[in-house]
């Protein structure tokens, strides 16, 4: 029985086990024995833990097929392992772990971009913080000194002390927020809502639906490659799906290809997919290249995601470096007026 508590290996090293499988396949090694060699080359690390556990469960004499030793370590996705299944069943695992290791690779390339574009903010936000923290803590006492020096109260200095402080209330929730952003992302459960958020949000409703088109397209390429019929690969490529837009259309497209619709004509008639890559899918479907069809349309996709993520970093960045220059700015200026009225009226 699958132990569902064990944390998933994160996409990194699902793509280097897979990776690394498809090329002991290729070079004639058995299945079953692949996991001992990865373990012995990864030699340390939690994917190296989790390829002996595998190789252990092999050997014990229980299990006999690698995609039940793969559910039992509780450290694969539901998908890699119905994908490692249909591999066997069909006899064609070389493809399917090739596959896969495409899949886990561009989805660790995703996932590295989505947390560059949450890092990014943090450090900026902080940054923000520790400016605006030195101000108050050594820049405003030291014009404190100059009015006492000049024999003159420091009230005037209530304002700049007023509005830095203010300044650190509205970077302080900015970065709260930011951080309760990062905190959500590094959970499932979180990412769940904030791909939720994230798709009824205009700026970023287009990155999300090129997300899903793209695990959509890349997981109906794998299917495909994988000897998979249409109709069953709608269904298992619509797991990777967060899009409810396109996840809503799916049971349609599914119900064409049933009737003897071809694959790309039944996403394109229920708006799956639209557009240019609309056009794309229907030409490579007239030609009988549907499966190239789709992987390139995942490269297509992910390469607009990317696009989308430093965008919205292009947009953010600069917003924060203003909200900063501003704060400091303001603080200055509420300092320098009243020192320079002073100074103006004893000259």
């Amino acid at each position: 029985m699958a132990q569902t508590k064990t944390r998933h290996l994160p996409p990194s090293d699902l793509a280097a086990f897979f990776e690394s499988l498809t090329m002991l396949l290729r070079a004639g090694v058995p299945a079953n024995e692949c996991p001992d060699i990865i373990a012995a080359d990864m030699e340390t690390g939690r994917l190296a833990a989790v390829a002996r556990g595998v190789s252990a469960t092999l050997s014990g004499g229980v299990v006999f097929v690698l995609s039940e030793a793969l559910e039992q370590s509780g450290a694969f996705p539901g998908y890699a392992v119905e994908m490692t299944r249909l591999g066997e069943e069909s006899g064609r695992m070389e493809a399917t772990a090739e596959q896969l290791g495409e899949y886990y690779r561009r989805q660790d390339s995703l996932r590295q971009s989505i947390s560059g574009a949450i890092s990014g903010p943090v450090l900026l936000m902080v940054m923000m913080s520790v400016v605006l923290i030195f101000l108050i803590t050594f820049v405003l006492p030291v014009f404190e000194n100059v009015f006492a020096s000049l024999g003159l109260a420091s009230g005037g200095m209530g304002g700049a002390f007023l509005t830095a402080r203010v300044s650190m209330v509205v970077v302080g929730v900015l970065l709260v927020a930011v951080l309760a952003v990062l905190l959500m992302y590094l959970t499932p459960g979180g990412r769940a809502r904030l791909a939720g958020l994230a798709e009824g949000f205009p700026p970023t409703s287009r990155v999300h639906y090129a997300i899903s088109a793209g695990r959509l397209t890349g997981g109906l390429a794998m299917l495909l490659a994988s000897g998979i019929g249409a109709g069953l690969a709608i269904d298992k490529a619509g797991q990777l799906v967060e899009n409810k837009r396109i996840k809503a259309k799916l049971p349609a497209a599914r119900a064409e290809v049933d009737a003897g619709e071809d694959l790309g004509k039944a996403l394109v008639n229920q708006g799956v997919l639209s557009g240019f890559e609309a056009k794309i899918l229907l030409s490579a479907s007239r030609a009988g290249q549907t499966e190239g069809a789709m992987r390139n349309l995942s490269t297509v996709y992910a390469e607009e995601a990317d696009a989308g993520i430093d965008r919205l970093l292009g947009m953010i960045e600069p917003a924060l470096v203003g909200v900063l220059s501003l704060a400091i700015g303001v603080i200055l200026l509420s300092v320098m007026l009243p020192l320079t009225s002073i100074l103006t009226a004893i000259n």
